[in-house]
C-alpha cells in the first residue's frame, strides 16, 4: 500500500477532508492549540492513492522547557529546540498498516531538518497502540501521572546531529622523543 505523507498548508475544514478525520478522532482542540512559545506549527496528513486521509499528526517546534513551566534549556547561550507532537490519529480502517509509522517517521525527519534536538510527545494510558509504536521507533519512555491516568507516558527520541569525525593528530612527542599514544616495550614490566 502506498502512503503519501504531506504537510497540510493553509487549509481550513472546508478545504481538506483531513479536518473531518481530526474531528472524528476527537483531536480538534489539540490540532488548534497554540502557545506563545511555539516557534512554528505543522500538520501532516497521510493519504491513500485515492487521496483519502488515513491519518494525521500535528507537531510544533518549541524551546525545551517552557511548556512545563521551566526556563528554556540552553547550550552555549542557544535555546535547545524540540518537535513536540500535540495530536496524532489514524482512521480505524487504516490502523496496523504502517500509516502511524509513516507519520511518525515524517515528523522525525522534519524535526531533524529543522535543527531540533529531540521529538517528544505525551500519550495517555488508554493509547497502548501508540505506546507500542513509539517504543518500536526507538523512543525512550517516562511514565507520568495526569489526573486519574497513572499509565500515561512521555516519549522522547533524541535526534543525533551528524558531525564530521574529529581529525586525529599524533600526540606531541615526550621528552624522550616517543609519542604517547601507546606504551613502549618495558613500560609495563614486560621487557
Amino acid at each position: 500500500m502506498e502512503i503519501q505523507v504531506r504537510e497540510v498548508l493553509g487549509s481550513s475544514p472546508e478545504d481538506d477532508p483531513v479536518w473531518t478525520l481530526i474531528d472524528e478522532l476527537g483531536q480538534s482542540d489539540w490540532v488548534r492549540f497554540t502557545a506563545g512559545f511555539h516557534l512554528s506549527s505543522h500538520l501532516l496528513a497521510a493519504y491513500s492513492p485515492s487521496t483519502l486521509p488515513m491519518g494525521f499528526c500535528r507537531y510544533v517546534v518549541q524551546p525545551v522547557g517552557p511548556d512545563t513551566g521551566c526556563p528554556p534549556v540552553t547550550v552555549q547561550g542557544q535555546a535547545v529546540r524540540e518537535a513536540k507532537i500535540l495530536a496524532f490519529g489514524v482512521h480505524e480502517r487504516w490502523r496496523r498498516r504502517g500509516v502511524g509509522t509513516a507519520l511518525q517517521r515524517a515528523v522525525i525527519a522534519a524535526a531533524g531538518a529543522k535543527g531540533c534536538h529531540q521529538v517528544r510527545s505525551h500519550s495517555s494510558g488508554e493509547n497502548a497502540e501508540n505506546h507500542q509504536l513509539k517504543l518500536r521507533l526507538g523512543f525512550a519512555v517516562h511514565p507520568i501521572v495526569r489526573d486519574d491516568d497513572d499509565r500515561g507516558c512521555y516519549f522522547v527520541l533524541p535526534l543525533l546531529t551528524r558531525r564530521p569525525a574529529p581529525t586525529r593528530t599524533a600526540p606531541p612527542p615526550t621528552p624522550t622523543g616517543r609519542q604517547t599514544d601507546r606504551p613502549a616495550a618495558g613500560d609495563f614490566g614486560d621487557g
